[in-house]
């Protein structure tokens, strides 16, 4: 007799630099929720994807044996793939056995219509969560990290985000989108014109980072599970670094040169690398003043429009 796989209750949709990777290990880590074992699988979004547009450097994040994965125990985590096929997606959730929150995090789920209107057809009664980033330094936060990984070498902040918004063609893994990523509030309207307003939990990055245990403790409350569950909190995930050799560092990404190392390296060797590649910490550099008042500008009627969808005061995103 053949197992019915049960599907997911949950989807957590936003956004990229918000602190995401990192609260997806603590959902992780509870025994009553079953995450994905690939992280990302954009399965929900794919009618606004388009491959053939693909850089290629984003090819090389997501060039995964699919099939050959699926078929494996899949107890090796995956960063991020596409799964276009249903049979496929469903796999992922085979080996949920007594788990209540069953969930999947795909950040291109937060950008796209495609994404709202196919996870709300096929699962009207999920509960959909988003944490929200200031997006002036979500932007800047994704320019360092792409400085890290290789997928720029631009160096002046303002030049790469207004060069990279004004590409042709653009979308998910074509261009970089610093600036379309932080249009929350036309985003998550799309998320309340479609679920019930108590589905729909969101929270801010300043309040995770200021205590990650109450949010998350939050969110076990909002999904349903035991909510007294001590997850360890006190590694953050994805953090990033700029290069010390940032031409090699490019030539390496652009080659997938990383990605296969990645692959075939002992993940124990991941740390040291790092450490040996990239700044850490003070060595950063940081969004100046005019940076920062450009995207304030940018973004405040955004801001001011998301206000009041989630009733929450953001004026400090609006400070420069």
């Amino acid at each position: 007799m053949t197992k019915e796989i049960r599907q997911p209750n949950f989807f957590l949709i936003g956004t990229v630099k918000g602190g995401t990777t990192s609260l997806h290990r603590y959902l992780d880590q509870h025994p009553e929720i079953y995450l994905s074992p690939i992280k990302e699988v954009n399965f929900f979004s794919k009618d606004d994807i388009h491959p053939e547009h693909f850089s290629r450097d984003y090819r090389h994040d997501v060039n995964i044996d699919l099939k050959a994965y699926l078929q494996s125990d899949m107890e090796l985590p995956i960063h991020i793939a596409h799964v276009t096929n249903e049979d496929d997606y469903l796999q992922l959730f085979r080996n949920v056995t007594h788990e209540k929150a069953i969930g999947e995090m795909s950040l291109s789920y937060m950008l796209y219509p495609s994404a709202s209107k196919a996870i709300a057809s096929r699962y009207p009664n999920a509960k959909i969560m988003a944490m929200l980033r200031n997006p002036a330094d979500r932007a800047f936060s994704q320019y360092i990290m792409n400085l890290g990984q290789g997928k720029t070498l631009e160096k002046d902040f303002l030049k790469e985000i207004i060069d990279d918004d004004q590409r042709d063609p653009k979308g998910w893994g074509v261009n970089h989108q610093y600036l379309f990523i932080g249009h929350y509030y036309l985003q998550l309207k799309r998320y309340y014109d479609l679920f019930p307003s108590d589905q729909i939990k969101i929270f801010l990055f300043d309040d995770y980072a200021a205590n990650p245990d109450k949010v998350v403790r939050e969110m076990f409350e909002f999904l349903g599970v035991d909510a007294d569950f001590k997850a360890d909190t006190s590694e953050k995930a994805n953090e990033g670094g700029v290069p010390k050799w940032k031409l090699v560092n490019y030539v390496l990404y652009q080659w997938g040169l990383i990605n296969w190392a990645k692959q075939q390296l002992p993940r124990s060797w991941r740390a040291p690398f790092k450490k040996w590649m990239y700044r850490k910490g003070d060595k950063k550099p940081n969004m100046t003043q005019e940076e920062r008042a450009f995207l304030i500008n940018y973004y405040r009627e955004d801001i001011l429009q998301l206000e009041k969808l989630i009733n929450r005061d953001l004026s400090k995103w609006l400070t420069v």
